[in-house]
């Protein structure tokens, strides 16, 4: 599946000139392809900076279909694609799913 605008939020804005803008981004796509630079293809019109924190959830559906996975990452290049809007996340960390209770 592609990128869906839709599942990109701005949760913390941060302070003007920064880097510590938080997003999260649903998405029912693999950590792999979202990775992928430019896969956001609109985060620099979106207000997105090198070095802000993304938050991947992985889902089931569009919406709020079930997570399956969650990854912490961040912005590593800007201005990727053709127009120059793009944005490259990092790998992402899991944030591992154990529940021992």
């Amino acid at each position: 599946m592609a990128y869906d605008p839709k599942g990109l939020h701005n949760v913390i804005p941060g302070m003007s000139n920064t880097n510590d803008r938080l997003w999260m981004l649903n998405t029912t796509d693999a950590i792999a392809t979202v990775n992928t630079s430019n896969y956001i293809s609109d985060g620099v019109s979106r207000g997105m900076q090198q070095g802000d924190t993304v938050l991947v959830k992985v889902r089931a559906s569009l919406p709020l279909g079930a997570v399956s996975a969650q990854y912490f990452a961040w912005v590593k290049d800007v201005g990727t694609g053709s127009d120059g809007y793009g944005v490259d996340i990092t790998d992402g960390t899991e944030v591992a799913a154990t529940d021992t209770d």
